[in-house]
């Protein structure tokens, strides 16, 4: 086959061409950090190591890739962590499906990985009932999340991992207050600490777009990296705790 391939992690993803789908080398980090998140999260919720990377665990966790693009994250979960049940790599382009259909083939990971054509926010919304809900939701857009976070608090499962990528850190460290405003709801502000300012916007939205539906989050991780920030956040239900 022709093009390059690419190796990270324990996956190897095929790009028959140089404009066939992004891919981004740099947010390695962010992929080595989300597997290594959703592993410790799997371990509080079963035995993984009754089980091997790359079967599927009938009582393991559903996840959903929202932006997948090439699925190479979907591929390195689904190789890399044990105690899954499905993956759902969902792509708005045809090219990027059919690129993920093809490396899921490559990787032999058919079992796991599905791959979805269609849009993110529509595909959440059609899993906000309690009984469809993903144990894990990872958001990595290009830019800003915001668009996605309505439909994202909405079905990820009680008590399950929601991963948030936001890489307009020029708005959030306070370049553009009224860009951060519309956006997120709050005002950034240029100061020697305006990357921990962007990293309490990004969870203090997420809570806010949580609260509407009697949801909040407990923040697990949260950091600033290179040109983005990345937060691991569990969703819970109880009005109670949205009024205090």
């Amino acid at each position: 086959m022709g093009g390059r391939v690419v190796k990270e992690g324990q996956a190897e993803v095929l790009f028959p061409s140089l404009n066939d789908v992004f891919y981004n080398p740099v947010q390695e980090f962010n992929r080595d950090l989300s597997t290594a998140v959703i592993q410790a999260h799997a371990a509080q919720h079963l035995d993984v190591l009754e089980h091997e990377a790359g079967e599927v665990c009938e009582d393991g966790l559903t996840v959903l890739e929202a932006l997948a693009a090439s699925g190479l994250r979907s591929i390195r979960f689904a190789r890399e962590i044990r105690g899954l049940k499905s993956v759902v790599a969902n792509d708005w382009s045809k090219q990027a499906t059919e690129s993920i259909r093809r490396n899921v083939t490559y990787n032999k990971v058919d079992q796991l990985v599905t791959p979805h054509n269609g849009d993110a926010s529509m595909l959440m919304y059609q899993h906000k009932q309690p009984k469809d809900r993903f144990n894990v939701i990872d958001l990595d857009p290009y830019g800003s999340p915001t668009p996605f976070l309505d439909s994202a608090v909405q079905s990820v499962s009680d008590g399950g991992l929601l991963c948030v990528t936001a890489t307009d850190m020029a708005v959030l460290c306070g370049n553009s207050p009224e860009t951060c405003y519309t956006k997120y709801g709050a005002i950034a502000l240029k100061t020697r600490s305006c990357h921990e300012f962007a990293l309490r916007i990004l969870l203090q939205c997420l809570e806010s777009h949580a609260n509407r539906y009697g949801r909040y989050i407990e923040p697990l991780l949260s950091l600033s990296i290179d040109f983005y920030c990345r937060v691991f956040v569990r969703v819970h239900t109880g009005q109670a705790v949205c009024k205090q």
